[in-house]
C-alpha cells in the first residue's frame, strides 16, 4: 500500500543524496532515472538542462525510497520538505497516513513558523460528508504511527481547501490557518 510501484524494464531508477550517492535502502532521498522515457534536454535552456539531467540521469526533485521489496515510494517533492528543528520531514509521508485515517476526504501538511525549531508542522484536513473526525483522536492515531517529530502540532478542520486557480491544493500556513 502506498507505493509508487517497482522500475519497469528497461528504466533505471535510484535513490540518491545531495551529492548524488546512492542512499541506503529504506532511506529517503531524490528520484533520478535514466532510460528511453528521459527527455534529450530543455528547448533552447542549456543550464536548466544541465542542472536537470547529470551523465544522463534524470534528477526529478521528487523525494523517495525503495524498500528491500524493490518497491518504490514517493514522499514529496524536494522544494516541499519541511525542516523543523533540523529534521526533515516530508509533507506528502504524513499526508499519506492521514488519508488511512477512516472519515477523512482530502488534506493538506504544511509548515507554520515556530522561533525554536524553525517550522513545526501543521495539517489541513476535510472530513468526509457526513464524517466527524476528532482532532485528538486523529493525533493519537499519528503518534502511534510517525516519529514524534513529523506529527502535527496544529491540526484545522475545514469544509474545503484552498486552491490555485489551476486547482493545486495551497500550501501556506497563513492561507491554511485563516478561515
Amino acid at each position: 500500500m502506498g507505493s509508487i510501484g517497482r522500475a519497469v524494464p528497461g528504466v533505471a531508477v535510484k535513490i540518491v543524496d545531495e551529492a548524488g550517492k546512492e542512499v541506503p535502502i529504506g532511506e529517503p532521498g531524490e528520484i533520478i532515472t535514466r532510460g528511453p522515457h528521459v527527455m534529450k534536454g530543455y528547448f533552447r535552456k542549456p543550464e536548466a538542462t544541465a542542472a536537470r539531467i547529470r551523465d544522463g540521469w534524470l534528477y526529478t526533485g521528487d523525494v523517495g525510497k525503495v524498500e528491500t521489496d524493490g518497491y518504490y515510494y514517493h514522499l514529496g517533492r524536494r522544494d516541499d520538505m519541511i525542516i523543523t528543528g533540523g529534521l526533515n520531514v516530508y509533507p506528502a509521508e504524513v499526508e499519506n497516513l492521514i488519508y488511512t485515517y477512516p472519515g477523512v476526504q482530502e488534506t493538506i501538511v504544511f509548515a507554520i513558523a515556530d522561533p525554536k525549531r524553525g517550522h513545526v508542522i501543521g495539517a489541513a484536513l476535510v472530513p468526509r460528508p457526513g464524517a466527524n473526525v476528532v482532532e485528538r483522536e486523529l493525533l493519537t492515531f499519528l503518534r502511534g504511527n510517525l516519529a514524534n517529530f513529523k506529527v502535527p502540532q496544529k491540526i484545522v478542520v475545514r469544509d474545503s481547501l484552498p486552491r490555485t486557480s489551476s486547482g493545486k491544493l495551497i500550501r501556506e500556513a497563513d492561507t491554511l490557518l485563516s478561515n
